[in-house]
């Protein structure tokens, strides 16, 4: 990841009324945890964040490692690297500003990390008798990445079905061009894929879809942010 230079202060007074936050915690291994954070102080130097929801593997942080604090906006967001200062408690950090980006969102750029079904097949092998799964993806309007054991070649393309849930089930049926592969020898891993001859009209049901799923999601941050104001959690 580059590097970023300090943060300036107008860009976080624009985000400085955002309390919830999504957070890369850099663990041991190089592996890595992501949870949803209360913000709690934020400085254009500093920020303090509490967990609520799950105690923080303190044996097995990370202590130089690089954190990734994202904010959303609206269609915009800020990304805020950082490394751990002062661990307070299993629950609560206070960490050091070591840079940060803003962005806008495209609107078919927009991800969500959300559950489909899906079924997929190498594109002219015929096997579209595959049952859809319920998959945990992470899409947008774009492309597509999910955990599969099935060896998939980068560059190959894949032909993908979709159902979209929600009020109805919407169908997408395109092809994605493989960006980051899998191979026999790994039992699981994450494949993406660009989708490359998506029509308008499919994609809107995905952008909608998508849009959808961030507001479900801003619902339930509200609710944390909540309960986490509660008596002792000042």
């Amino acid at each position: 990841m580059p590097s970023s230079p300090p943060p300036p202060t107008q860009m976080l007074e624009n985000f400085a009324d955002c309390r919830m936050a999504k957070v890369t915690i850099p663990l041991l291994r190089e592996e890595s945890l992501h949870l949803d954070g209360v913000i709690k102080t934020f400085t254009d130097s500093s920020l303090e964040i509490q967990f609520p929801a799950q105690t923080l593997p303190v044996a097995d942080l990370a202590n130089d490692g690089r954190w990734r604090i994202t904010f959303d906006k609206g269609l915009s967001f800020l990304t805020v690297w950082a490394r751990l200062a002062v661990l307070l408690n299993p629950n609560r950090v206070q960490l050091d500003i070591i840079g940060s980006e803003s962005n806008h969102y495209a609107r078919r750029d927009h991800r969500v990390d959300t559950e489909v079904y899906l079924r997929f097949w190498q594109a002219g092998d015929g096997r579209q008798e595959l049952p859809s799964h319920r998959t945990r993806v992470n899409l947008s309007g774009c492309g597509i990445s999910f955990n599969t054991e099935t060896a998939l070649a980068a560059n190959s393309l894949v032909e993908l079905e979709l159902f979209l849930p929600g009020g109805t089930l919407e169908k997408v049926r395109c092809v994605g061009r493989v960006i980051r592969g899998s191979s026999q020898q790994e039992h699981c891993s994450v494949t993406a894929l660009e989708l490359v001859n998506l029509c308008q009209d499919d994609i809107e049901k995905i952008i909608n879809f998508c849009m959808t799923e961030q507001f479900r999601d801003m619902q339930q941050k509200a609710r944390m942010l909540a309960s986490s104001m509660g008596p002792g959690n000042s």
